[in-house]
């Protein structure tokens, strides 16, 4: 069992929407912009703090020796930051985006070692199926609740096809302060938010995260595309 199955609690499995993935590919294109920006939008005094407040905390978890022991300590620090009470971020970070879900840069660590993205999820908003380019990744739910449910590829396909097959290994409900991590090669999975009100998660990055491979359904499998990422403002 993977470690983050110990923090998240976890909800009855369920068969892939694809509906889902197929109604929201297109929002992951339009997340693609022209510039990534090297710092985030200036907040309020209290985000501002808040915000530096936590970074300490994760510089400090940085110096783990390994990719495990980092995203150990980087969880217990987000849900230590977090707690169980509001999240303090200021109302314009986690206003919620129409068309799609919305992804904002907190942090990004001068040397480059990793970065803070605050993602907003707006009602019943869900990513398609992706990895996460062999980055690693923890996240922290700081308003509301979502699902994350996480995949295993399976093995490649001999037919020419060129399409992938992935079986559904866990389905989890994560609520405030809770948190997990997805460590190469496991980070295959959608993130959903099933509530009419808005979530919002932060995610700490061990790099800064450009792209992702998205797996769109086609036929009896997945067919692969590489998506550009940027921020929603």
């Amino acid at each position: 069992m993977h470690d983050e199955a110990l923090v998240w609690s976890k909800v009855e499995k369920r068969s892939p929407n694809v509906a889902d993935f197929l109604g929201n590919i297109e929002t992951w294109r339009r997340l693609v912009l022209p510039t990534i920006p090297t710092s985030p939008t200036n907040p309020t005094t209290c985000s501002d703090q808040w915000i530096a407040d936590l970074v300490s905390k994760l510089d400090t978890a940085m110096s783990a020796p390994n990719d495990q022991e980092r995203c150990n300590q980087i969880k217990g620090a987000l849900s230590e930051h977090i707690g169980n009470g509001d999240c303090p971020l200021d109302a314009d970070l986690l206003a919620s985006v129409a068309s799609q879900y919305g992804r904002r840069l907190l942090y990004k660590d001068p040397e480059g070692v990793y970065t803070v993205v605050l993602m907003i999820w707006g009602a019943n908003q869900v990513t398609p199926l992706h990895d996460h380019a062999g980055v690693w990744c923890v996240d922290c739910v700081c308003l509301g609740n979502i699902t994350v449910e996480s995949y295993e590829p399976q093995p490649s396909r001999t037919d020419g096809s060129g399409l992938y097959d992935f079986e559904k290994a866990a389905t989890i409900k994560a609520g405030m302060g809770e948190a997990g991590a997805l460590i190469p090669p496991f980070e295959y999975h959608t993130i959903h938010n099933h509530a009419n009100e808005t979530a919002a998660t932060i995610h700490v990055y061990g790099d800064e995260l450009t792209e992702c491979n998205v797996f769109v359904p086609q036929d009896s499998g997945y067919r692969l595309e590489v998506l550009q990422l940027g921020y929603s403002d």
